[in-house]
């Protein structure tokens, strides 16, 4: 018998001996009040039966062992449609286990320090508070540790390769069954594909929104087959509590968490409709920009690579936000089509974060398809944005301007 299947006769059968345990004793003590004799005797019984159910409590721990440190058994039909999917072939078995909440957790931060570099988030943390991204005094490595984990059946660990799935999985469940499926499409792409690091916020959403967009569809494609099977049965949805903890923060983070599921699901499902081998090159030359995940269609544009003058004070770090980015800024005021049609024209970005007397400055440089685009985002920000900043951030020094097609957006300190 598996491990998962002792695991479950274990616990039904530990739920069934506390119930009787339980209504059993009282109903003798109750007829037996007036007997000294029968209460020491049920005492005894009791004694017993307690003793029975811590040695049962002790199995079902060891079980739960066997469950963290032993492999979880994935289907081997799940492996073969994940792979014929793909296109690929597991280069390694499978690593799966389960493991607890807290080791989830761990996992998701390693991830995002892996990711983002070890002060990647703090740095962006204060980026995104002087772009108006996000309210002062947030701490985003926590909302994003909490986006990726929340009631999640499993995580991918980018830093070993390993699926680690939540107690709370179910192997019966056909929407839990197509999350493993994504989980294992990850797994496979990636150890085909590895990659280590990116050298920008953009460059990272862009590769997670292939891999994870093209993960995504495979769990689609495989739980409406699975729909089929069982006569077009429709299910809840078990990622719901991640949807309803996005809709509680800001919309800049609804927006990047959202982009691999929608932007980057169309952007593989784009690559899979136009032949196998579009899709097995979209996995081995993956899109560097945003830009190239929101408009695949799109031929290949020359994007501009930006640089800083030397700036005097302390350079805490740089980074690149792309065309997603800009999006996201844009739709809060403009609406979601406008600022689709405005941030098309992004062809560049890079932003540089200076301490100076303890303070910190934003400076950002944004290029755009043409002089006419840079003046037309420089008069909605004015405009739209300018009014909210100010309002959020009154003692900061806030201006926009253009010069041709480059666009510079600086806050700093308000001299005092």
């Amino acid at each position: 018998m598996s491990p998962e299947r002792i695991f479950q006769s274990l616990s039904a059968a530990g739920l069934i001996a506390g119930a009787w345990l339980y209504g059993d004793y009282w109903k003798k003590i109750g007829a037996s009040q007036s007997s000294d004799e029968s209460i020491t005797a049920l005492r005894a019984q009791n004694s017993e039966l307690t003793l029975e159910n811590d040695e049962l409590k002790g199995g079902l721990a060891q079980v739960r062992s066997m469950l963290a440190q032993g492999p979880f058994p994935v289907p081997e039909d799940l492996i073969a449609y994940v792979e014929k999917d793909l296109g690929m072939v597991f280069l390694k078995a499978p690593n799966v286990k389960r493991d607890s909440p807290a080791t989830l957790r761990n996992i998701a931060e390693k991830n995002l320090k892996f990711t983002r570099g070890e002060n990647g988030l703090m740095l962006e943390n204060i980026a995104w508070e002087l772009l108006g991204f996000i309210p002062s005094d947030q701490n985003l490595l926590g909302q994003w540790i909490a986006i990726e984990t929340e009631d999640t059946r499993g995580i991918f660990d980018l830093t070993s390769g390993k699926i680690l799935l939540s107690e709370s999985f179910d192997p019966q469940s056909i929407p839990d069954s197509a999350i493993l499926a994504r989980l294992l499409s990850m797994q496979l792409a990636y150890q085909n594909h590895p990659q280590k690091e990116w050298p920008t916020r953009d460059s990272w959403q862009a590769w997670q929104a292939t891999f994870l967009g093209a993960a995504e569809a495979t769990r689609q494609r495989y739980q409406r087959s699975r729909s089929v099977t069982e006569g077009g049965v429709t299910w809840k949805d078990p990622e719901q509590a991640r949807d309803d903890l996005l809709n509680q923060l800001s919309a800049a983070l609804q927006g990047f968490a959202n982009f691999p599921f929608l932007d980057g699901q169309d952007h593989a499902s784009y690559h899979y409709i136009d032949s196998r081998e579009a899709y097995r090159k979209m996995f081995r030359e993956p899109a560097e920009t945003t830009a190239e995940i929101i408009h695949p269609e799109r031929p290949q544009l020359k994007y501009a690579k930006i640089s800083f003058k030397e700036k005097s004070g302390l350079v805490l770090g740089e980074d690149s936000i792309g065309e997603l980015g800009l999006r996201i800024w844009l739709e809060a005021f403009l609406g979601t089509q406008p600022a689709s049609d405005l941030a098309k024209s992004w062809r560049g970005d890079r932003y540089q974060l200076i301490e100076e007397n303890e303070k910190p400055i934003l400076i950002w440089y944004l290029e755009m398809a043409t002089a006419k685009s840079a003046e037309t985002l420089v008069a909605e920000v004015r405009r739209l944005i300018f009014p909210s900043i100010k309002e959020t951030q009154p003692k900061r020094k806030i201006e926009i301007t253009s010069q041709g097609s480059r666009v510079t957006f600086a806050n700093s300190p308000l001299n005092e």
